[in-house]
């Protein structure tokens, strides 16, 4: 019999032509993030454990923040 992951959050984004689920789960295993993208009728899906959360949103940051930054700066600018 297959395992059921209980969902504890979710998440819906849709950004340009792209849906983006995003769900905090549970199953015996432990809590989990599982990220889903449906794009033209195609699904893709990542799953990162809870002890690796941590480090998946610091590398994230890591690589968003000089964008991020550019654009603060643009607006500062004006442009």
């Amino acid at each position: 019999m297959k395992e059921r992951n209980r969902l504890i959050d979710t998440n819906k984004l849709h950004i340009e032509n792209k849906t983006l689920f995003i769900d905090l789960k549970e199953n015996r295993g432990g809590r989990f993030l599982q990220i889903a993208e449906l794009s033209n009728d195609r699904r893709s899906m990542v799953i990162i454990p809870e002890r690796g959360i941590e480090t998946f949103l610091e590398t994230v940051r890591k690589m968003v923040d000089p964008i991020l930054s550019d654009g603060q700066k643009e607006d500062r600018d004006g442009l």
